[in-house]
């Protein structure tokens, strides 16, 4: 298990924690879901402030603490750090094993919420035309969706668990179909500026 892995218990449980002392009116996994959705539509720490957009949209523009937007930071740059790392799928925080069935559930459910919110600040009305990226949106669109009926069961943790793979796995896609190839063009593009 590599690092990221191994903080993201960590980094959930004071996210979580800051958010709470905050006031903020959204769960840690649906601040960090808004996050992902937003790097994986293209957006960069360096282009414009992510608080400024999260503040008015998800958290009715209430201020977050300076302790909770550090917090934020990291959380942000550890999500953009899974996306950029090829060896990486994406970063979720959502509560662990330790948490009743349930509560990793609705955590997961909030997170793809907020991962759709966060896309759709970032993209816009822009044309989606790539059918990979439209149809790993309609599958977190209907994780979104679940059902909070599963019994603690051992084929419902698993279920769950390959729930949380599949969606690592269609946000990667998506990071790698809009953000990385558009990078790759860019940085050929301008390599040829240079030969020519």
């Amino acid at each position: 298990m590599n690092d990221l892995a191994q903080n993201a218990d960590n980094l959930y449980e004071s996210f979580e924690e800051a958010l709470a002392e905050a006031d903020c009116e959204i769960s840690a996994s649906e601040f960090q879901g808004i996050f992902v959705g937003m790097i994986s539509a293209g957006f960069e720490s360096k282009s414009a402030h992510w608080d400024s957009l999260i503040i008015e949209t998800a958290n009715d523009g209430n201020m977050l603490t300076a302790e909770s937007k550090i917090v934020a930071e990291k959380v942000f740059e550890q999500s953009q750090r899974a996306l950029n790392d090829q060896d990486e799928l994406a970063l979720i925080l959502t509560p662990n094993d330790e948490y009743p069935l349930i509560d990793r559930i609705e955590a997961l459910s909030f997170w793809s919420q907020g991962f759709l919110l966060g896309f759709g600040l970032q993209y816009g009305d822009s044309k989606l035309t790539n059918l990979e990226v439209k149809e790993s949106l309609k599958d977190i669109g209907e994780i979104s969706q679940l059902e909070l009926s599963m019994n603690e069961s051992e084929d419902s943790q698993k279920d769950l668990l390959i729930l949380v793979e599949h969606l690592k796995v269609a946000v990667k896609m998506i990071y790698l179909e809009l953000v990385l190839k558009q990078q790759t063009i860019n940085a050929i593009s301008k390599g040829n500026e240079v030969y020519h």
